[in-house]
């Protein structure tokens, strides 16, 4: 299940961001510092040419700022304890790599959330119990719309629509890439990451490269491919 949150930064609860961070063990004094990082925002709307009064907003973090990703990381903390405590009675291990692989029930990348779950009701109604309380208590509300369940290839019609049914989610797709990387690959063959080396390609073709030192080559090409994954 790959979530889609509705405005992720701009609906971070402010006493919601406090409490974790204290519960994460920092100390008061960096907390009040962030905070008032936080909470220091203020708005003014330009109507007809003219500018309203500024006023301050009472929830969110600001989109651009450096330490805004890492604040949301922290806020996801409290999806990924709830995750861990709360759904081990109802939701299946997920998935592993390897018989000798760790069990991986969700991966966190910001505000990307992608869970893994055994495809039964009990643990879609277990999973939608644990949204709910995640945006009761931090403000982040999952947007239905664009969130997107992926089954395999075993799991029966039935079973499936009960299970959307149970989290009211009616996209039964995953794109073809996620992040930059494949999302459904089997077994690998020649060819199955071909593409990252034409991208590649793509990117340092025609850069002037012919007129660069060997270790000025070596950086460039270094740079691209370290971006290959990252870039969706």
């Amino acid at each position: 299940m790959k979530l889609d949150m509705t405005k992720a930064y701009d609906r971070v609860e402010w006493n919601y961001l406090h409490a974790v961070l204290g519960a994460l063990g920092f100390s008061e004094r960096w907390q009040n510092l962030v905070m008032k990082c936080v909470t220091s925002v203020s708005f003014s709307v330009q109507i007809n040419g003219m500018f309203s009064p500024t006023f301050k907003p009472t929830s969110g973090i600001r989109q651009g700022d450096p330490i805004s990703p890492y604040l949301f990381v922290l806020c996801a903390e409290g999806l990924t304890s709830m995750l861990k405590f709360c759904g081990p009675q109802h939701l299946a291990k997920g998935i592993r790599v390897g018989i000798h692989a760790p069990w991986i029930s969700h991966l966190l990348f910001a505000d990307d959330s992608l869970i893994f779950m055994q495809a039964n009701t009990r643990g879609a109604s277990r999973l939608a119990n644990i949204l709910e309380l995640y945006h009761r208590g931090s403000g982040q509300l999952v947007n239905n719309a664009k969130t997107a369940v992926f089954f395999s290839a075993n799991c029966d019609q039935n079973m499936k629509q009960a299970v959307c049914c149970s989290l009211q989610i009616q996209t039964e797709a995953l794109g073809e890439r996620y992040l930059g990387l494949p999302t459904a690959v089997g077994k690998v063959s020649d060819g199955t990451f071909d593409y990252s080396a034409d991208r590649i390609r793509s990117f340092v073709h025609g850069w002037g490269e012919n007129n660069m030192s060997c270790t000025g080559r070596e950086v460039l090409l270094k740079a691209n491919a370290q971006a290959v994954p990252t870039i969706r």
